[in-house]
């Protein structure tokens, strides 16, 4: 019996401590996620029951990797596609990890303490950075990696934060919610990465037509109101998104031509993932200035690695998850707000990680992955403990 607690309480540890980790540290979380999946593994063998749970993305899955397969095969740099390939495919184990593991509301809200209270320390610590800092965009905010993938992580856990607030959690829940969910929300500011605001901006928004929709007629005039009192070089920021002929948009423009060219050029099976933006130089126009390593887009660059069949079948995968999420959310009781906000927060997130990538390839920055591949697991996860109590 002593064994078996212990084997337990292993697991559970590795499993938290790769929740809090995602916040701080690529390295930690990548040992602490191979320990919590052997340590599950074993777990699961010892007391004779399925690992991991069958789940409507199997499928979706399986056709990906086929996918991923034959465009490694028939890439010109196959053994480097080949190693971004396994790293990718490595990440997938989240969902069915989690969706497997989390068999108790104790156990989802622990890891929704880790992934988040550790998230709110971070945010604390990149709040005194930047103001100690230069500021602005030549003091852009790195919590512990670049300022772009500091802004996709922050936008998935204020999003999850966010979820809390308009639930129907007691009022010391939300309140605790709401505090993490601002102070993520001023250093996401500090990364001006434009990107990761919109997901952010399409994600509160689902929240709020979800929850309580008339409040959507107050979210333009404090937006409005927010970059009035913003500062000018964060104005200067937020002007640009919407000015096609500021230079960061049209160099954006140049990549997503060469890579529609490169598309045009192998649309079957792709040039594997493999140097990718030394591959589209010689299809950019030669006004082109900016040398990148992708096309800062995702479905774009699915359609470059995996070619036409590989993006549709990637495409497919991302609206099995949507159709899902949204499922599980109708599903649930709004009463229920541990498993309802979870559910919310795991969609809301979803959508941002999706606008996001129509400006970024954050489907190629494992941290923001890994994180993203997570709250489906939390999704499928509170879908499976509602059965579990029906």
């Amino acid at each position: 019996m002593l064994k078996k607690i212990s084997w337990n309480h292993s697991f559970t540890f590795f499993l938290l401590l790769f929740a809090a980790a995602t916040s701080f540290s690529i390295a930690l979380t990548q040992i602490a996620l191979t320990l919590a999946v052997i340590l599950w593994l074993g777990l699961c063998l010892k007391e004779k029951k399925k690992p991991f749970p069958r789940t409507p993305l199997d499928w979706f899955f399986v056709a990906w990797l086929f996918m991923e397969i034959i465009s490694t095969l028939f890439s010109p740099g196959r053994y480097l596609a080949l190693e971004h390939f396994v790293k990718r495919a490595l990440l997938i184990p989240i969902v069915y990890l989690i969706a497997g593991s989390l068999q108790t509301r104790k156990q989802l809200r622990w890891l929704l303490l880790s992934l988040l209270g550790v998230m709110t320390i971070v945010a604390i610590i990149g709040i005194v950075k930047y103001h100690l800092g230069p500021g602005g965009l030549e003091g852009r905010l790195k919590l512990f990696n670049h300022y772009m993938t500091s802004g996709g992580l922050l936008m998935i856990n204020g999003l999850l934060a966010l979820a809390f607030v308009f639930s129907r959690a007691p009022r010391r829940v939300r309140l605790i919610a709401l505090a993490a969910a601002v102070l993520m929300f001023f250093p996401l500011i500090y990364t001006y990465t434009r990107s990761s605001w919109m997901g952010y901006l399409a994600g509160f928004a689902f929240i709020i037509l979800f929850t309580r929709w008339k409040l959507i007629f107050a979210l333009i005039p404090a937006v409005l109101l927010a970059f009035w009192a913003a500062p000018p070089s964060l104005q200067d920021r937020l002007t640009s998104v919407v000015d096609p002929w500021h230079p960061n948009n049209i160099e954006r423009t140049f990549m997503w031509q060469a890579g529609v060219r490169m598309v045009q050029h192998s649309p079957l099976y792709g040039y594997g993932d493999s140097e990718v933006g030394k591959r589209s130089e010689p299809y950019k126009s030669p006004q082109a200035k900016e040398r990148a390593g992708h096309l800062h887009n995702n479905l774009l660059m699915f359609a470059v690695i995996l070619g036409i069949p590989g993006l549709l079948v990637v495409l497919g995968l991302f609206i099995r998850i949507l159709a899902t999420e949204w499922t599980t959310l109708k599903s649930l009781a709004a009463d229920d707000w541990l498993l309802s906000g979870t559910a919310l927060g795991a969609l809301a997130a979803f959508i941002g990680f999706q606008i996001n990538g129509l400006f970024e390839w954050n489907f190629g920055d494992a941290e923001v992955a890994m994180l993203m591949w997570l709250t489906v697991g939390m999704s499928l996860a509170a879908g499976r403990l509602r059965s579990a109590s029906d």
